[in-house]
């Protein structure tokens, strides 16, 4: 059997689900996300059936970034940036959603004027053989290394480096007749041995180079490229189906232009040489920011919550509405230290609100980033975004401090990717040192590098990538305590019996092993880890992110930690008992409703205050595609518990306010099932003396993946606390 590559899908794929999501999609594709697309895609110029096998496809490209070289985005190229090579340049469309396979990406709808297949798009000392094995992820680093793309207005400056050379190049396109020509503007710096380039290629077309012209020909047409201004001893190679540019060393470096086009006859060089004539354009003229694309400053309302009870929420109305059309799915936020928020959307965009003060009346909003590959994660570290998306964790530069980004950085972009839709970037946190980590999921097919389905950690300057723990099914979210103890979250299915909340561990392996090939079904499950607790269906059947109370102004949650709920769009603290390992702990519901199922949750540095952000996608119960909230603490009495721990003989709850002695000591008060079946019996119940805590005495105490304790109880004053804590035992002191 041929080995598996790996893949994702490109931003939207989901969106094909329902109809309502399918008009959705096609308003983003008609919106205005900038000059590019960061997706996956074959780029071959047909439509291919579903598949998991990269022997397969003709011309897939895992990192790419589509460019659009004209305002209506009929012209354009797609950048594997793990190859550092054009896959495709096509003209007369821009690419076909509808067509999507559900794991293979777009594919272009237009006509393919060149390409080059997958492979080195440089060459290293003379030679073109692919190193990796398996050939997962980017070349390696002394190879090539996509470092990231300048934008300056509606040009694209891509910028990488080969042998240690950085190059930077400036993707256009001009059109004379029925000629469009594609131009590779170069800054290549200084290098002391030769360089080659793959310019194109074509199966069973014959090579000939004439003067300043190489061409392949085809029975289809002739593919020529040209070049103006390169450096004395620059030649071509057109042999065995391929276009190659040659430079000598360059102690001096070179500024030169490369212009390619499929000709109908040769009657056309004509054209060619034409367009090759123009002015040449340097590439580090559009390194500097350009006018703001973005320039407008939206205002909402927000809409306050009831003050009736402990905590509140407080809705903040996303710019929905917007001159881009941009559909806004945020994914991933967090704080900058003066109070404004940044969040990202599943749709690849960045956006920054400021006026998040008590009554939210004129919050204002800019739109910061566009084009990223479905970023899940956002982390601002010393002041600058960073976010994560499926290619990789980008640093989000704003060089003239004019409220857009204009460089976007390569971080970390090594792992290897997998042909599937699921393989969804999840979260990013930073630890004490700096480190990077976020949860990667695919349980569709397993990697053959081993990195999918798992937490990755990235060394804060992202020259070093490892798996820091595995097994996991389809890990949404994390958290790294002020301590630094870190959780993750799973979620139920293939095996995994319900969603577990895990001490993340470096090393741990977690027990989930996706198949070898596309299965919904497939992969296997075992109990590795205890869960701290396992989390039961009809509680949360998609498990977000959690998140550590780090503020004195959220009430009596002072310390601690919660949970969010995708799948049921809700807010869960987490007792823990953190005496001994095991670690177990209960989780109970927060006493309210958000309308987007909840993806990541921050505390703001201004107010102290709970902040979520949540999307409409996948499986949920939302009812809107967006929302990004606040959980307000009101001041008055929370009914609910804010401790659990396990004894010698049984269990202690501990409420936030004194409690009514007679109704705490009355064993009929409480209630509740081992197992979801046998009955928790009771023996005892004492109010210890802090008037808060209640110690229960249990006749039939034992370990229990699943235990439910019911409280009904009444507050010194006289209010009602009643609820359900759902628990794991996972030791008995």
């Amino acid at each position: 059997m041929k080995p598996m590559r790996v893949g994702m899908c490109a931003v939207l794929l989901f969106a094909l689900a329902t109809p309502a999501l399918a008009q959705k999609r096609a308003s983003f594709i008609d919106g205005d996300y900038g000059p590019v697309l960061s997706v996956c895609m074959e780029a071959a110029g047909r439509k291919l059936k579903d598949t998991t096998n990269i022997e397969d496809t003709v011309n897939y490209v895992f990192r790419g970034r589509l460019i659009s070289l004209s305002k209506d985005k009929s012209i354009n190229v797609c950048f594997d940036t793990e190859h550092l090579r054009w896959a495709a340049a096509w003209s007369g469309g821009f690419i076909d959603w509808v067509g999507a396979t559900k794991n293979m990406g777009p594919t272009i709808k237009g006509d393919v004027q060149f390409t080059t297949k997958v492979g080195p798009g440089w060459a290293k000392d003379g030679k073109w053989e692919d190193p990796r094995e398996p050939k997962e992820g980017p070349l390696p680093r002394d190879w090539a290394r996509y470092n990231g793309m300048y934008l300056h207005g509606d040009r694209v400056v891509v910028v990488y480096s080969v042998g240690g050379v950085e190059v930077l190049e400036l993707p256009g396109a001009a059109s004379e007749g029925d000629v469009t020509a594609f131009t590779r503007s170069l800054r290549i710096g200084k290098a002391d041995k030769p360089m080659a380039m793959l310019i194109c290629e074509a199966d069973d077309a014959k090579g000939d180079v004439n003067g300043d012209v190489a061409t392949l020909t085809t029975n289809e047409g002739v593919i020529a490229a040209t070049f103006s201004a390169v450096p004395q001893g620059t030649t071509w190679e057109a042999t065995n189906g391929r276009i190659h540019l040659k430079l000598p060393a360059l102690p001096e470096g070179a500024l030169l232009r490369v212009t390619i086009a499929r000709l109908a006859g040769t009657a056309k060089l004509n054209a060619l040489t034409n367009l090759n004539a123009a002015p040449l354009e340097d590439p580090a003229a559009f390194t500097k920011p350009g006018p703001p694309r973005f320039p407008q400053v939206l205002t909402t309302k927000g809409m306050r919550g009831s003050d009736k009870h402990a905590y509140t929420v407080d809705d903040i109305t996303l710019p929905t509405e917007n001159p881009w059309n941009a559909w806004i799915r945020p994914g991933g936020m967090d704080f900058f230290a003066d109070g404004r928020v940044a969040f990202c959307t599943w749709d690849g965009d960045v956006w920054i609100a400021s006026g998040l003060d008590d009554k939210l009346d004129n919050v204002q909003w800019r739109r910061f980033a566009t084009g990223l590959h479905q970023p899940l994660g956002l982390k601002i570290v010393d002041g600058v975004i960073h976010t994560a998306g499926r290619d990789q964790i980008t640093r989000l530069h704003d060089t003239n401090k004019d409220g857009e980004a204009d460089y976007y950085e390569n971080i970390n972009n090594e792992p290897g990717l997998t042909l599937q839709r699921h393989e969804f970037v999840m979260d990013l946190h930073t630890d004490a040192a700096g480190n990077f980590y976020y949860c990667r999921s695919g349980h569709y097919i397993a990697g053959l590098r081993g990195e999918n389905c798992c937490v990755i950690r990235v060394s804060k300057d992202g020259s070093k990538m490892e798996v820091f723990a595995r097994g996991f099914r389809e890990a949404n979210g994390m958290s790294i305590g002020p301590d630094g103890f870190m959780t993750v979250g799973d979620n139920e299915g293939n095996g995994v019996p319900q969603t577990p909340i895990y001490h993340l561990k470096q090393g741990g392996d977690y027990g989930f092993t996706p198949p070898e090939g596309l299965n919904r079904r497939g992969g296997k499950w075992s109990l590795t880890q205890a869960p701290i607790v396992w989390i039961p269906k009809q509680v949360d059947r998609s498990a977000g992110s959690q998140v550590w109370v780090t503020s004195d102004k959220w009430g009596p949650f002072t310390s601690g930690l919660m949970h969010t709920s995708y799948g049921h769009c809700a807010l869960y603290a987490i007792l823990l008992d953190r005496a001994s390992e095991p670690y177990q702990g209960a989780v109970i519901k927060f006493p309210l409703s958000f309308s987007s199922g909840v993806m990541r949750a921050r505390f703001g540095p201004h107010d102290g205050q709970l902040y979520l952000c949540g999307l409409k996608g996948w499986d949920t119960a939302a009812a809107k595609d967006g929302q990004l909230c606040r959980v307000r603490y009101t001041g008055k009495p929370l009914s609910l518990p804010v401790g659990w721990r396990v004894t010698k003989t049984g269990f202690e709850i501990t409420f936030a306010h004194k409690l009514d002695k007679e109704l705490a000591e009355d064993v009929q008060s409480y209630g509740g099932k081992w197992h979801s079946r046998e009955e928790l019996k009771i023996a005892k119940a004492t109010l210890l003396p802090d008037g808060r805590t209640v110690a229960l005495e249990i006749g039939n105490l034992q370990k229990a993946m699943n235990l439910l304790i019911q409280y009904n109880v009444e507050s010194a004053e006289g209010d009602e606390l009643r609820g359900d804590l759902y628990a794991t035992v996972n030791r008995l002191p």
